[in-house]
């Protein structure tokens, strides 16, 4: 697996730029995902223009992504599979454990990760 990816990055408001990052490593029960395809919705404007609140720089936009499973790690995993062609959208997943989550409210997470926001979306291999 390759040690670095590029991919277009926001790192301040209406500042795009080309970059090599190091290619992440997932944590349990996540995957890696090779981008094939990304989406550009109006909403990836909040991230290249800075008006989502609590949104921190360098930033990679893009919750509209397509690609190929390329690691697994961890057995809470188990249903996905090397190769497999997966999408992401815009809610990227809870955390489970805040009082929210308890309640099963989880699109009000407290600590609720949105691809293109809260960690890095689709722009990029």
């Amino acid at each position: 697996m390759a040690k670095t990816y590029k991919a277009v990055e926001v790192a301040a408001p209406s500042n795009l730029r080309i970059v090599e990052k190091p290619m992440p490593q997932p944590g349990e029960g996540q995957v890696l995902i090779r981008v094939e395809a990304c989406g550009v919705c109006g909403t990836d404007s909040f991230t290249v223009e800075g008006q989502y609140p609590g949104l921190r720089f360098p930033r990679v936009p893009g919750h509209e992504a397509t690609g190929r499973i390329e690691a697994i790690i961890g057995s809470s995993a188990s249903q996905w599979r090397v190769g497999q062609r997966v999408g992401v959208g815009f809610f990227g997943g809870y955390d489970g454990h805040c009082e929210l989550c308890r309640r099963g409210d989880f699109i009000n997470c407290q600590n609720l990760t949105i691809s293109g926001i809260s960690v890095d979306g689709g722009y990029a291999e």
